[in-house]
Order: C-alpha cells, then sequence, then structure tokens
C-alpha cells in the first residue's frame, strides 16, 4: 500500500469524509501485509471519535470486513477498553453468516476479552457454533475456545460443549486445534 501516491492517505487533501477515507484504506488492504494494516490504525484510530463504530458497522460489509475486525482486534490489543467498543451483538451475527473465515477468526479470538453472560451471549453462541463447522483448523481451534468460555459462563451449555470439546480431541487432527483444545477447561 505504501507505494501508492494518491490513496486513502490523502483523505483530507481530497475532501473525503473520514468514514470513506476508513473504508478505501481497508479495501486497499491485500489481507496479508500486518504492516500495512497496522498503518491504518496508527493514522487513523485516533482522528474521529467514530473509529471503532465504523469498525463494527464494516463488519457486515463483506468487502471490508476482514480489515475491520483485524484493526478492531489491534485495537484492543493496543490498549482500547472493552468499555470503549460500541455493542458488539450486530458484528458477532454478522460475522456468523459471513463467508468470510479471517472475519470470522478475528471475532473468535476477541472472544476472551469479552464478558458473554449478558446481552452477547446469543450471537457469541451462533458464531461459535457456526465455526466450529469450518474447513479452516484455525477457525475452528479459536471456536473450540469459544465453546469453553461460553459453557464457563453458562451452565446450560456445559454437556453440550463437554461432549463437543471431547469429540473434538478424539477426532481433530490439526495441530493448531490440538494445541487450542488443551486450554480449555471442559
Amino acid at each position: 500500500m505504501s507505494d501508492i501516491e494518491d490513496d486513502w492517505r490523502n483523505w483530507e487533501e481530497d475532501g473525503l469524509a473520514f468514514e470513506d477515507a476508513l473504508a478505501e484504506a481497508i479495501e486497499a488492504w491485500d489481507g496479508k501485509s500486518k504492516a500495512d494494516i497496522a498503518e491504518v490504525h496508527d493514522l487513523l484510530s485516533t482522528v474521529d471519535e467514530d473509529y471503532l463504530d465504523l469498525l463494527v458497522d464494516y463488519i457486515a460489509e463483506d468487502d471490508l470486513s476482514d480489515g475491520a475486525t483485524w484493526l478492531l482486534k489491534h485495537a484492543l490489543e493496543n490498549g482500547t477498553k472493552v468499555a470503549d467498543l460500541p455493542d458488539l451483538s450486530e458484528a458477532l451475527e454478522a460475522a456468523t453468516h459471513s463467508p468470510r473465515w479471517p472475519t470470522q477468526l478475528h471475532l473468535l479470538q476477541i472472544l476472551p476479552r469479552l464478558d458473554l453472560a449478558g446481552d452477547l451471549r446469543q450471537p457469541a453462541q451462533g458464531l461459535v457454533f457456526t465455526a466450529l463447522g469450518s474447513n479452516r483448523a484455525m477457525v475452528r481451534a479459536w471456536a473450540y475456545a469459544g465453546a469453553d468460555q461460553l459453557a464457563t459462563t453458562h451452565a446450560d451449555l456445559r454437556m453440550r460443549v463437554m461432549k463437543i470439546l471431547e469429540r473434538a480431541r478424539d477426532e481433530e487432527t490439526a495441530a493448531s486445534v490440538q494445541a487450542r483444545l488443551k486450554h480449555c477447561r471442559f
């Protein structure tokens, strides 16, 4: 991204609205370069108070969801408090129905930071149980961890999750899945 002369970085000069600049920056990401997507966060995260709200909104858009979820995860890893986030219910629901595995993975990786005891239970449960069927081992690994987290918080899910995790320990062969299963309580 950094070699593009006329790009999202010139958003103010070009008269772009902040939300359009953020969307352009996310769309310009190749889905691989950590440095490029981290630059989006570094340059735009403090410019507008709607940054986090926009990221959450963009999760519902397939062409923006991977970058938006990466940026949301990155913000949390770099000091943003969960209390500063907008409600993630709709984002979790959007990820549940998203065809984009990175979107699901990033949100599953955010789950350990969230309180799943209240309003987030149902959308988190939808994402977790959907992602258990992913053909991507890393997504399944984090989905198993999410199921364990839900079972820890919600006693009514424990038996179901215990059976799922027991079967996974017996049947899953991917190292990433087995490593994550070792950390599960159930």
